[in-house]
């Protein structure tokens, strides 16, 4: 057979599907009528050419005709109020009656709206029009509450599998997970028992193709009824609004392409149903139905299966995350630990390899090397010296990236499969922009077995060659289970892993930054020793300074470090759950609007309900439920929104992920810093609650350390706070101004207002009206270690901090106004753009 007549399956994909209109197939499957109209006199544009087979209608006979030529008068009014709703398929579906010569027809309304035209699809209804809300409610919020009680993810997609079944009576419902490479596997499934198990079975990428993936996403249920269906045409071809084929994406009945149609045959399948599983906005997997006859299944339980696949969605994030929780707050650990090390070393290379645990505990690995300055230093087992060397020049020149992570290097770097026994798998920091300093870490091999439905390298047929020189290819043919043996891969770095690794990278380069500048003061501290070898006792006095500063950012950066992650961890934690909740409110809220509003419907066609419902309704009071339930739900929601900004506020105020200078509102960072403070400001036994006037001007963004900066916005407040609380403290010096404050001190203030300087610089002015600041305190203000206050209150590096923080980190200037009995005025000054390195 000659190269134009084998192709590979990634070929086929990229010749047939790549170029498939699959949204646009101009034809429907049969077991539904599809109508196009046009509002507001619901003009008929085009219809599904089997009319004739439903209504005793020809499709010529109802183009450009009115809706009322099906519906009589009383359903076409209450169709029109139907379009009035601003979320109009939560109205579907809708029950129609139509009525032909011989009989009458009840169906199941679907309508939406797209390129400027309504569609309205017709599928005849199923369930009988008095089957119990409540039973079949229930019968969902077990199978809901199931979902949720599962902990795991392989607990959550084996109760999926089971409650989907259980719901919709099809022959096996599979739960198909996508790997980072595009291909699935079979992670849990539900099946009549003589049936042969898919359980751990993957499928190439190329059996789900780039179109039928971003559709899964548009649409997140699709039923083929019969496989075998012969398609009906939609009449005309083309939409006459828009004068071009008709967009089907959230079409129902949209009829399924035909290389997927004989790839289900190829099966063996009769009727098939997906339902999309969607986790950060992306295809995560699909719930996949098969049946092995045609199979048709109500929109009502359609619409219970994709609620159960949204709940698997939402469930998704928290299932995964449980699985590694231990395992990530271990890296965590190990993270501070080495941040620790290295701190106290001259050179943080002996921080990494020297203690325990060392780099390798970080990520799991068999062996780790550092290469700083072309200092190479490795630990555990590791290619040689010069293989190592040879990948760091290959990782430099070719791929540029400050991480980079593989479990298949040989693939990318051919030369690796000398060294595949130590390091098959590889993960590298680079913690220099322009030199090649990396820490790399190593993973052996391991050989593993991977089960195929079929070979995923069997070459495509091609059936015919089209028209524009494209090839018509066959879906693969055989699903028999094929062994693959998959050689040069290592265990699979975790994403935990990969972070974590990203979280050191970050915290070296601030330790070497750290390093750097302090090296540089410590030159500057000794040339000015030798320019001044006579003056001894200002040499000491400068030691001294250097010294305290030194001290002083050792402490800072160690608050910041300790104080941003506990801040960050925290607002991580509480993040998840309360995600989950707020996201289960709004669909808790729509659905209570949509019970609601369905029981009332209930009461409107049957106002004569029987005794036992009369019996119930007094005993769980109806009426109060029906109007307490949503004033319930907006308190949840009004709490839940409380929890979160606390959590964006802690976000905001900590930063731990920003460690270079950025872009930032100087706003927020203000408004998250006093809202962790919200509780000092309450009144107390010995004050009243402290008002805080806000006067903010309208200020562009700042290059800045955002997190560095609140710290020194939360000093300036916390002083504030404590000088309008703990006047019994102050000296006797101070009594005359505290007396004359007494009246002023009934209703305590911070006041903050921001402005512009200059075109180039903002300030910041935080102001009490406590008691001031004498003229000789404020000369020490911001001495490291000095302080007013007893010890078991304050260090005295508070001030010095922020000083150093905005003088030397960000060229600015802190300076303090005040005087006894007027309060005290901090002021800070910063540049817009950064003027340091």
């Amino acid at each position: 057979m000659s190269r134009r007549e084998i192709i590979t399956a990634e070929e086929a994909v990229l010749t047939n599907c790549e170029r498939e209109p699959i949204h646009t197939p101009g034809s429907i499957q049969p077991h539904g009528v599809l109508l196009v109209l046009r509002e507001p006199h619901l003009t008929i544009l085009q219809v599904s050419n089997n009319t004739l087979e439903f209504f005793g209608l020809c499709p010529e006979k109802l183009i450009r005709k009115n809706l009322n030529e099906l519906l009589d008068n009383s359903q076409i009014e209450q169709f029109k109020q139907y379009l009035t709703i601003q979320d109009l398929p939560s109205v579907n579906p809708i029950k129609l009656t139509i009525k032909t010569a011989s009989t009458r027809h009840v169906f199941d309304g679907i309508i939406h709206r797209i390129d400027g035209v309504l569609i309205l699809e017709l599928e005849p209804a199923s369930l009988p029009e008095n089957i119990s809300f409540f039973s079949f409610y229930h019968h969902v919020r077990a199978a809901t509450s199931k979902l949720q009680e599962t902990s795991n993810l392989q607990e959550l997609s084996a109760a999926i599998a089971v409650e989907v079944r259980k719901m919709t009576g099809f022959d096996r419902v599979m739960v198909y997970k996508f790997n980072a490479e595009g291909h699935g596997c079979v992670i849990a499934e539900d099946k009549r028992q003589n049936l042969p198990s898919f359980l751990n079975l993957h499928y190439p990428a190329t059996d789900v193709p780039k179109q039928a993936r971003k559709l899964y996403c548009l649409n997140l249920l699709r039923l083929i009824a019969d496989v075998n269906y012969q398609p009906v045409e939609i009449i005309p071809t083309y939409n006459p609004v828009m004068n071009n084929a008709l967009d089907l994406s959230f079409s129902v009945l949209r009829s399924a392409s035909p290389m997927h149609i004989e790839y289900l045959q190829n099966m063996g399948v009769g009727a098939s149903m997906s339902i999309s599983l969607i986790k950060d906005r992306k295809l995560w997997g699909l719930v996949a139905c098969h049946h092995y006859s045609p199979k048709f299944v109500s929109y009502e339980v359609r619409t219970a299966c994709q609620f159960l696949g949204q709940v698997m969605s939402v469930e998704l994030s928290a299932k995964e995350n449980n699985e590694d929780s231990d395992y990530k707050l271990q890296l965590k650990s190990i993270t501070s630990k080495f941040i620790e090390y290295m701190s106290k070393e001259e050179n943080f290379v002996e921080g990494l390899l020297k203690y325990y645990p060392n780099l390798l505990n970080l990520v799991n690995a068999s062996g780790a090397a550092v290469c700083i300055d072309n200092n190479l230093k490795v630990i555990g087992k590791t290619p040689q010296e010069e293989e190592i060397r040879q990948l760091i020049n290959w990782i430099d020149r070719r791929l540029k990236l400050e991480i980079f992570h593989s479990d298949n290097l040989a693939k990318l770097y051919p030369e690796a499969e000398k060294f595949k026994d130590v390091a098959s798998g590889a993960i590298a920091i680079s913690i220099s922009p322009t030199r090649s300093n990396y820490v790399l870490w190593f993973r052996p091999e391991v050989i593993q077995t991977v089960n195929w439905a079929g070979n995923p390298h069997e070459p495509a047929q091609i059936q015919e060659k089209m028209a524009d020189g494209s090839l018509r290819l066959s879906p693969r043919k055989s699903f028999e289970m094929w062994k693959e043996i998959v050689k040069l891969k290592s265990l699979p770095w975790k994403k935990c892993e990969i972070d974590a690794a990203d979280e050191l990278r970050n915290a070296i380069i601030s330790i070497i930054l750290r390093q750097a500048d302090e090296l540089a003061k410590l030159n500057m501290a000794l040339l000015k020793s030798e320019a001044r070898e006579r003056e001894k006792a200002s040499q000491l006095e400068v030691a001294l300074q250097e010294l305290q500063h030194t001290q002083t950012q050792l402490v800072q950066s160690e608050k910041m470090s300790s104080l941003g992650q506990m801040v960050a961890g925290v607002a991580h934690e509480i993040n998840n759950p309360i995600n989950f909740i707020y996201g289960n409110l709004i669909h808790a809220n729509e659905y209570t609007k949509d019970f609601l509003q369905l029981l009332n419907l209930y009461r409107q066609d049957f106002p004569s309900p029987g005794e036992r419902i009369n019996q119930m309704a007094e005993e769980i009071d109806l009426e109060f439920l029906m109007d307490d339930l949503p004033k319930l739900l907006r308190s949840m929601k009004v709490g839940a929104d409380r929890i979160r900004e606390i959590v964006q506020a802690l976000r905001i105020f900590s930063r731990i992920d920003e460690s270079e200078m950025k872009p930032v509102d100087i706003h927020e960072g203000i408004e998250s810093t006093l809202l962790i403070l919200s509780n000092r400001l309450k009144a107390s036994s010995t004050r009243p609650g402290i008002q805080v006037i806000k006067e903010y001007g309208n200020l562009p963004k700042i290059e800045c350390y955002a997190g560095q900066l609140n710290q020194v916005f939360m000093n300036i407040l916390a002083n504030a706070i404590d000088a309008l609380e703990d006047l019994k403290s102050r000296g006797a010096g101070e009594k005359y101004a505290i007396q004359n404050l007494k009246l002023k001190i009934q209703d305590p203030e911070i006041r903050i207002r921001t402005y512009l300087v200059s075109s180039d610089r903002i300030a910041i002015g935080i102001a009490d009206n406590g008691p001031g600041i004498s003229n000789e305190v404020q000369q020490r203000l911001f001495d490291p270690f000095f302080t007013t206050k007893s010890a078991s209150k304050g260090t005295g590096i508070g001030l010095a901090i922020g000083y150093s923080v905005v003088v030397d980190k960000h060229g600015g200037n802190l300076t303090c106004v005040s005087a006894p009995g007027q309060g005290a005025e901090f002021i800070v000054e910063l540049p817009i753009r950064a003027k340091l390195s």
